[in-house]
């Protein structure tokens, strides 16, 4: 077993076990309940439970197996691929093709923006906890294209994760979703939670109820949508968030009834229903980033990832004379 351990600092006083390790390991909070259940996860030296809060001083330990591909580094790849948009001593942000995991699922899985990353940028493999990142710092769904943030040395990893966990990341999407918008702007505030049943690790909801509102394992979104261009029966719109939930833009837009086109996960229907377009799963592209650089130098890091190629096509086909 591979073991990680953490103390509690004074500012995370009565922060969710779940959400702590969360924030530290960078492991999606699905993997983090997964493991307490599996109780490989020990407060003070005693068996962590879900939904206890931890307190200052308090010794959080971490274990997982030594053969979860978890703790296995990317595979470098350098005949990959790798649109780089920013580069300093701490930090590359490169643009992620759609159809590419953000990192290796599976122990050896090639074809990751992680692979190609640590191929040009060795040190990143060092850079975060969990070694199959290969120092990023967030993740986009495998269809989602764009903007990845990733660290070149473990305190520039950590600083980038606390200002996720502060909200002081800024997130553009451009967004192409199905249906007619009855406004050119919407702000979204639905606290998202895992769906229901045998879906909880497949997708997330935004709560519409008091009780969803108010369940344990909700958790504060907004999202804010405005309409850039109309087409038949379509939109592109763009959605600016600070909190970077799991799915959070996806879901926030099947609460308006506005799914990305070909997002059947999320309640749309087929993309070739509603038109010709040769999506790659559904379109939905993390166009900007801006953030206070990490170094604490004062600067401000804004980067602006354009839209890939076939992308643009799409666009250009579905709303040509709109």
């Amino acid at each position: 077993m591979n073991e990680t351990a953490f103390t509690v600092d004074t500012a995370e006083e009565a922060t969710r076990l779940d959400l702590y390790l969360a924030r530290h390991t960078g492991l999606s909070r699905a993997a983090i309940v997964r493991l307490i259940d599996e109780g490989q996860v020990r407060v003070d030296g005693r068996i962590g439970r879900k939904g206890v809060s931890v307190m200052p001083g308090q010794r959080v330990q971490l274990a997982q197996p030594a053969s979860d591909p978890r703790t296995t580094p990317p595979q470098a790849q350098p005949e990959l691929p790798l649109l780089v948009l920013f580069e300093d001593a701490d930090l590359v942000i490169a643009s992620k093709p759609a159809g590419w995991p953000t990192h290796p699922l599976r122990a050896g899985e090639k074809g990751t923006l992680a692979s190609a990353l640590v191929a040009r940028y060795p040190e990143c493999a060092g850079a975060s906890p969990e070694a199959r990142e290969g120092g990023v710092c967030h993740r986009l769904d495998t269809f989602t294209s764009g903007a990845v943030i990733a660290a070149r040395n473990t305190a520039a990893w950590q600083a980038v994760r606390n200002l996720f966990r502060d909200g002081r990341i800024d997130k553009e999407y451009l967004a192409l979703v199905c249906g007619e918008p009855s406004q050119d702007t919407f702000d979204v505030t639905q606290p998202i939670l895992p769906a229901p049943g045998r879906d909880r690790h497949r997708r997330v909801i935004a709560a519409e109820t008091p009780e969803q509102v108010y369940h344990p394992e909700a958790l504060d979104a907004e999202t804010h949508f405005a309409v850039e261009r109309r087409g038949d029966g379509v939109a592109l719109m763009r959605a600016t968030t600070h909190s970077g939930r799991r799915h959070q833009v996806r879901a926030h837009l099947a609460y308006l009834g506005l799914p990305l086109l070909g997002d059947e996960q999320y309640g749309a229907p087929p993309a070739s229903a509603l038109s010709a377009a040769d999506l790659d799963g559904y379109f939905l592209h993390a166009a900007r980033v801006r953030f206070p650089h990490p170094s604490g130098s004062g600067a401000t890091v804004d980067v602006q990832a354009p839209l890939p190629h076939n992308r643009q096509q799409i666009v250009q086909r579905l709303f040509r004379g709109a």
